[in-house]
């Protein structure tokens, strides 16, 4: 009886070990941290009704437990801000400070503020913008006060790993993007992405560039972002993310390393069809780079995201395969319909 209770003993304690995160257990060389990343968030108009009306956790209610991880990442595509003179463009964005709550109670940990919509209302909104992030706490990558600032990589460190983020843009307009003194969003410059990329991946193992560029409801991604994500790989980059065209894009697998074109939308109501297919990304980074990458796709359902119908299901990974990255590195891409973390 004593050997059994011992042997029961050890059993339940090595039960316990297997359990505990990796990171926190792990040689450096084992250490994993979960990084899951979705898609736009706009926060005025129907995602900030639905918070008025059922709560700021509404929205993602049905979908937060897919996005728990180390690091949640999404593209915060508005700015924050009740004053500034509007951009001249077809259409403006603005949100109030508060509504931030709705991205807080996602979950979201880091968001991107390198795309087109930032400055929608100016200088005076971008800077209320920095302002209200950094007050309530946020990370966020892709803006800052100079150019400098806005291409600095983001770090986060874990026992035995640290995995890194910078923001790029290659949308308008041009007045947003940062100078060596004016504040703005991070432009990929092809002159100079190569630096922002190596310098941040010296000070990180693991290195994530997210990029705002593309075609608005476009299937499949133009040359430019082809361009810079090819770049940015060469240059160190282990994991590419991509947003802007508001559509799932297909992934591609470039020297080994996965490059997600488009994850769609998020909190972002849109009357298209096309763009209620969504993804939600959960990249297991180790020492190497990216180990694998779980999707699980989702329903936008008009600003409440849900987990995906079977027919929904299939058009998101149509969309995601369209490259055949899938199909060719099963070992790598994990499609998970209706998967928990």
């Amino acid at each position: 009886m004593e050997v059994l209770a011992a042997l029961l003993a050890a059993s339940f304690a090595s039960a316990q070990i297997s359990t505990a995160p990796a990171v926190a257990v792990s040689s450096a060389a084992d250490a994993e941290v979960v990084l899951s990343a979705s898609g736009d968030i706009r926060l005025s108009g129907p995602i900030a009704e639905i918070a008025r009306q059922d709560g700021v956790d509404a929205p993602s209610k049905a979908v937060k437990d897919l996005l728990a991880a180390d690091i949640v990442f999404a593209n915060l595509e508005t700015p924050i801000t009740e004053r500034g003179a509007k951009t001249p463009k077809k259409w403006n964005f603005r949100s109030k400070p508060r509504d931030l709550k709705i991205v807080r109670a996602a979950g979201v940990t880091v968001v991107n503020i390198a795309n087109n919509h930032v400055w929608d209302y100016g200088r005076d909104g971008f800077l209320d913008t920095l302002k209200y992030l950094e007050k309530d706490g946020w990370t966020y990558v892709g803006g800052g006060r100079d150019r400098a600032a806005a291409e600095e990589v983001r770090l986060f460190p874990f026992p035995g790993l640290t995995v890194g983020i910078v923001g790029l843009t290659s949308t308008h307009p041009e007045e947003a993007w940062a100078g060596k003194s004016k504040p703005g969003v991070a432009y990929s410059d092809f002159d100079r992405m190569a630096g922002i990329v190596g310098r941040a991946k010296a000070r990180c193992d693991v290195l994530v560039v997210s990029f705002h560029g593309g075609t608005e409801l476009a299937d499949d991604p133009n040359d430019i972002q082809k361009a810079v994500a090819h770049a940015a790989i060469d240059a160190g980059a282990d994991l590419f993310l991509g947003h802007h065209p508001h559509v799932l894009q297909p992934i591609e697998i470039y020297k080994g390393k996965p490059i997600l074109y488009s994850l769609g939308n998020f909190l972002f109501v849109s009357p298209t069809p096309t763009t209620r297919p969504e993804v939600v990304v959960r990249a297991r980074l180790g020492k190497g780079g990216v180990r694998r990458l779980d999707l699980i796709p989702l329903d936008g359902n008009w600003g409440r995201p849900k987990p995906a119908s079977p027919e929904t299901a299939a058009a998101a990974r149509a969309a995601l395969d369209r490259l055949g990255a899938l199909e060719a590195r099963p070992d790598l891409l994990r499609f998970e319909p209706g998967a928990a973390p």
